[in-house]
């Protein structure tokens, strides 16, 4: 048993140390490998071949030409024993730049740094309708931080209380649109729709309309469903949805006059799904007619991460912001060369 432990306590070391060595390198190597010839001849006996250094005594070293006694010591023989030992360790440093190179590409392809969950679904935050009163709720979101592409919409609501009649996408920042779907006998309305690349990277946007219509009087809560999506246009699709809103409003007990009753020209289909399609129950709500605070906007985050993950993605995030430090570094350099 202890010796597995020790097995495993050697690989993890030799893997730390290989990573810092090579992360080093690509930052201070090319500095070493200009360093090497003029370090020979100031302290010609300070200095190290790398390959005598290597090799076992008797070896031949193709550095310094010759054969390697290490009770002379292993400096390098000449001048040009330096500058080859100067070109050795700028061919690490290349090995060392493409695997630093090869890692952030990797965690990139993981998703690392992950992007900031920063977007938010708004809509008008209260109001009171007359019974039979066709209300607007305009749906944006906002936040946007990174590009965004693919927008889910899913809103639920008391069908008791109210029915959907339109969901307008006029004046969306988004122009395709793959799905819409009303079902007034669950209280479930989605819309999903999005644009090719570059995708949408204004902090904020109108993505459509939703038009209710009040069937009995109470007051009825408009909520955003934890299937709803807002997708990064990353190339992985993530959600960088933040929140989940929801609004209360108030259908009055008063008719609209028939003459003032909006009447939609193109009325909406309904289509009904399986209530295992819903992402998230729809009951009845539980807040008192009239109550003081029935009207209203509330948010709830629906992500969380644990501690162990928070960490990890920490990790990974700085292992990464590292990588990126190195690479601009020297590509930074070599533009101001150029």
């Amino acid at each position: 048993m202890f010796k597995k432990i020790s097995v495993i306590f050697v690989v993890i070391s030799a893997a730390i140390s290989s990573w810092l060595v090579i992360h080093l390198l690509a930052i201070s190597g090319v500095f070493l490998a200009l360093a090497s010839p003029i370090w020979w001849l100031l302290f010609p006996k300070k200095s190290v071949c790398l390959l005598c250094r290597a090799e076992k005594d008797g070896k031949w070293c193709w550095l310094c030409r010759e054969k390697i006694v290490k009770s002379e010591g292993t400096t390098p023989k000449s001048l040009f024993s330096s500058v080859l030992n100067g070109f050795l360790i700028l061919f690490f440093t290349i090995i060392s730049l493409l695997l630093v190179y090869s890692e952030g590409r990797l965690l990139s392809y993981l998703g690392f740094p992950p992007v900031s969950k920063t977007a938010s679904f708004i809509i008008p935050t209260k109001g009171q309708y007359l019974l039979g009163e066709v209300f607007p709720v305009k749906i944006e979101v906002t936040g946007i931080k990174t590009a965004v592409n693919t927008i889910q919409a899913d809103l639920g609501f008391d069908p008791r209380v109210v029915e959907v009649t339109q969901v307008s996408t006029e004046g969306s920042f988004a122009n395709i649109f793959i799905q819409k779907v009303i079902n007034n006998n669950e209280g479930y309305v989605r819309l999903t729709g999005g644009l090719p690349n570059p995708g949408f990277s204004q902090l904020q946007g109108t993505f459509a309309t939703v038009y209710f219509r009040g069937k009995t009087p109470g007051p009825v809560k408009i909520k955003f469903l934890p299937t709803s999506l807002v997708l990064a246009n990353d190339g992985l699709g993530t959600d960088v949805l933040k929140d989940l809103a929801s609004v209360s409003y108030l259908i009055l007990p008063e008719s609209v006059p028939v003459s003032q009753t909006p009447i939609s020209d193109e009325p909406e289909e309904s289509t009904t799904l399986k209530p295992t399609t819903l992402g998230e129950e729809t009951g009845s709500t539980q807040m008192i007619f009239y109550e003081e605070n029935v009207l209203g906007k509330s948010i709830k985050s629906q992500f969380k991460q644990n501690d162990q993950e928070v960490r990890l993605s920490i990790f990974l995030d700085g292992l990464k912001q590292f990588d990126n430090f190195i690479l601009n570094l020297w590509g930074k350099a070599i533009g101001t060369v150029k």
